[in-house]
């Protein structure tokens, strides 16, 4: 079957879509597809088509019924609305291959595969029926949908073990492929001067320096550590680089507390430039839900490939990293382990679990996972023409 285009259908405005552009680039690098077509959600202030990258257009479909209110009755007008002009666009497009990225997009991404012949690869980032949203009524919804669709997928892929035995045994479906996410560093990982926040944000020279980087979210660990910080003096600081909900929450702790400071997201590709320049990285998951405890964070390889030692809760897929390494060091839940973990960090405990991070850092690449992914792409082309 002769490369054709992929397409990439996303339910978000695709403004931090790292993993779907590590495929697009992975697939036409590959030649496995002669072009890549993003289509996600408008939400303004955003453009309506962008050049991502050569070979990579992104496409934002605007909806009329935006502003609708975001409960049941009206999401539903919403989505028949999306799921009309998304299967409208595809048309158009003619892929040879739709890969879908979350349950939402999944319904529409069958009406492609019909009408289009194309093949449709799942790709799902999280377990997202197992989340702390939606729910009631819209996550048992989502549910019954995602067991009854999942079936019309040539192949599917996910981001863990844990997360894939699930799937196999909940659905009853032949275990997904795993395909963890990496950075790839053949993007590159930003230009120019290493970033100096030890001098930016007034850093003693002998504090241990954290870094929390992602979303400022609830569930996410943010407002615990704001909660630890500010007890442990300025020998222990700490940056939150990110975007979210809890900004502004960082925002008020940082200008009252010392030893807490606040960075806006940075692309993708800085995140690992920034994340090399502290001393620890936190990972921010909260065990609120069965996606989160079978979560394996992209951050966590982030701060590998800065080679920076890993402070992560004691969930089992970062157990099997942490601790097979010996790369940072696992927590359990409450405010008083975590705040007990972060006093009894030694500089020289630290230097000694960075160094190990370097050396794990050289066994995970982006380029082993996308070999399993482009086996999957090629198993759902390969299916579908059968």
């Amino acid at each position: 079957m002769s490369a054709g285009r992929c397409l990439h259908l996303l339910q978000t405005n695709a403004t931090h879509a790292s993993r779907v552009l590590k495929e697009s680039h992975s697939l036409v690098r590959a030649g496995c597809a002669r072009a890549a077509s993003v289509v996600a959600k408008w939400d303004p202030g955003l453009n309506e088509r962008e050049q991502i990258a050569p070979g990579i257009e992104l496409t934002r479909v605007k909806l009329a019924t935006l502003g609708l209110p975001r409960k049941l009755p009206w999401q539903a007008v919403k989505e028949v609305e999306w799921h009309s002009k998304v299967v409208r666009l595809a048309r158009g497009l003619n892929p040879s291959v739709v890969v879908c990225h979350s349950i939402r997009p999944l319904r529409a991404a069958v009406a492609i595969k019909r009408a289009t012949g194309a093949s449709l690869l799942y790709d799902a980032h999280e377990l997202e029926t197992e989340c702390t949203q939606p729910r009631g009524l819209l996550r048992r919804l989502d549910k019954v949908m995602e067991r009854r669709l999942i079936r019309h997928c040539d192949a599917v892929v996910c981001v863990g073990d844990l997360i894939a035995d699930w799937y196999a045994r909940e659905y009853r479906i032949a275990r997904p492929a795993v395909v963890r996410n990496i950075p790839d560093s053949r993007i590159g990982t930003g230009a120019g001067d290493p970033p100096a926040l030890r001098e930016r944000f007034n850093v003693p020279e002998n504090a241990l320096l954290f870094i929390y980087s992602g979303g400022l979210f609830p569930g996410r660990r943010v407002e615990q550590m704001l909660r630890v910080f500010p007890r442990l003096g300025t020998s222990r600081q700490i940056i939150f680089m990110g975007y979210g909900p809890l900004e502004q929450a960082v925002r008020t702790s940082s200008a009252t507390c010392r030893n807490v400071h606040f960075l806006p997201a940075v692309p993708a590709p800085e995140v690992i430039r920034f994340a090399a320049r502290c001393d620890v990285g936190v990972v921010g998951v909260e065990n609120v839900c069965l996606s989160n405890y079978y979560s394996l964070p992209n951050k966590l390889f982030e701060y590998l490939l800065a080679g920076v030692p890993i402070l992560a809760p004691d969930f089992p897929e970062m157990r099997g990293v942490v601790a097979r390494h010996e790369c940072g060091w696992l927590v359990p839940e409450g405010d008083e382990a975590w705040l007990g973990a972060i006093r009894d960090l030694s500089p020289e405990g630290v230097h000694r679990a960075g160094e190990r991070a370097r050396m794990a850092a050289a066994l995970y690449s982006w380029a082993n996972e996308e070999q399993v992914f482009l086996k999957a792409y090629r198993q759902a082309m390969e299916s579908r023409r059968a």
